[in-house]
């Protein structure tokens, strides 16, 4: 959910003409026999028998397939699978926005595609719309199991389940323990954003050569322009869970405006301007101990441990994702990365296999991040995680499971398909307000205003 749709509109069109052309809109009701730990042989591997020639899938992603041991979910797959075969496409280095222009323009050129892995809901809804996917429902029934009682995120969209969950990003507060013992702070286990605000305040240190910002807010809309909406569990989103109005009006919104003026009034943050005509990165900004904490998701759990090419040089702690009132409980939003079969894919039983073995099994051979299957002992992936990391006394454990076990996950709701528009419009207000000094009602109203019109117009 945290990164922005960036395909170009002729490549969309390609995509659209191309899949019209000749793409598959039902599954095939041939399922696999993972069962529901993924680990049965596939129909299509028992019927071929051991001698038959191995098929190759193609998956798309764009994880750094080294940092992220993709050899490891390749070894252990193939072992498992012998008659299936992994090649990975990567944009590399975690770059969503690198690996989105490589699916379109493989489905725009008809190059195969067997597996593709979405970082967000929006990028998603928005490949379904254009017939990118399959429906993976008949592979779920012929396994028999009950998507509900097997994933925390549910993928469903249009009555059907077009992909599978893959790890579970839940956001939170990485601490630099350092900065927060230097300030005569507490870590935190329930806090306000009020709060949050004070203890970016409190850590903040402009004079001296070096500058450091007590938090740092990166320059998606989804989340940084929306903060406190993610504390409700329904209404969310710039517009309404029934894609019915825009919710820009919602009392939360303006409390999200609110806490990214304060901070910028504050100095509390790294300064807007700055972060984009530097075009600042939250990886850089907290690990170079420029922003003493960050808004961030679970999945940065194992790189607050470090890696051989990149030590940890501080302890990471971790505190709940504040909320706005004292009474209310300790939430967050829940979200994961899709895991899905291409429509035009020629090898649809296998992709399927690893879709399925993938989000479950694999992500424990994995070990480097927390799954959506509900099937996972989180205490015993958390240990994995630390364990891989190259000094896992850097992370603090016990505050990461204290946040995971108590706080509220509210399951993110899969956005419209045209919420790149919305968030485009909410991102030109935002940066009025935020650099031209546009003040909060007007930013609240036009954005309103616009979303609405661009709502009904897609109705």
């Amino acid at each position: 959910m945290f990164k922005r749709w960036m395909s170009s509109t002729a490549i969309v069109m390609m995509i659209a003409a191309v899949l019209l052309a000749g793409c598959s809109g039902t599954g095939t009701g041939k399922g696999t026999g993972t069962g529901s730990t993924g680990t049965n042989k596939t129909d299509a591997e028992t019927s071929k028998g051991k001698d038959a020639k191995p098929v190759t899938i193609k998956i798309y992603t764009w994880y750094n397939l080294e940092n992220e041991k993709f050899d490891i979910v390749k070894q252990e797959f193939e072992k498992e699978y012998p008659n299936i075969k992994l090649e990975y496409v990567s944009a590399g280095d975690n770059n969503a926005t690198e690996h989105l222009k490589k699916v379109d323009l493989a489905a725009a050129s008809g190059e195969d595609m067997d597996v593709i892995m979405f970082s967000s809901p929006a990028h998603y809804v928005q490949r379904l719309a254009l017939g990118m996917l399959e429906p993976l429902d008949d592979y779920i029934n012929k396994d028999g199991f009950k998507f509900d009682d097997e994933y925390v995120v549910n993928t469903k969209e249009n009555g059907k389940y077009y992909g599978l969950p893959g790890k579970s990003v839940n956001f939170f507060v990485a601490i630099n323990e350092n900065h927060l013992k230097e300030a005569g702070l507490t870590l935190p286990t329930d806090w306000t954003w009020d709060e949050f605000l004070d203890y970016a305040k409190k850590m903040t240190k402009l004079d001296g050569e070096k500058k450091r910002y007590g938090t740092y807010f990166h320059t998606w809309t989804n989340p940084f322009a929306m903060l406190a909406l993610a504390n409700q569990s329904e209404n969310a989103y710039l517009v309404t869970d029934d894609s019915k109005a825009a919710n820009i009006t919602n009392p939360a919104m303006r409390k999200s405006l609110e806490i990214r003026l304060q901070a910028e009034k504050d100095k509390s943050a790294t300064p807007y301007a700055e972060v984009l005509s530097q075009k600042l990165n939250y990886r850089p900004q907290y690990f170079n101990q420029d922003a003493s904490m960050i808004l961030t998701g679970t999945f940065l759990i194992p790189e607050v441990g470090g890696t051989e090419k990149v030590p940890a040089t501080f302890k990471t702690v971790f505190a709940p994702y504040p909320k706005i009132n004292k009474e209310d409980k300790n939430t967050t939003t829940v979200s994961s990365d899709f895991v899905t079969m291409y429509s035009k894919s020629k090898h649809k039983e296998e992709a399927y296999t690893f879709i399925r073995w993938f989000t479950t099994k694999g992500l424990m051979v994995q070990g480097r991040n927390i799954p959506s299957w509900k099937g996972a002992n989180m205490e015993e992936v958390l240990d994995k995680i630390i364990a891989a990391t190259a000094n896992p006394a850097m992370v603090d454990k016990e505050s990461a499971l204290n946040f995971l076990k108590n706080s509220v996950m509210n399951p993110v709701k899969n956005p419209p398909a045209y919420s790149a528009e919305v968030e485009k419009i909410m991102q030109e207000e935002f940066d009025l307000m935020m650099l031209k000094g546009q003040d909060i009602d007007k930013t609240i109203n036009t954005a309103q205003e616009k979303i609405q019109k661009l709502v009904e117009s897609n109705q």
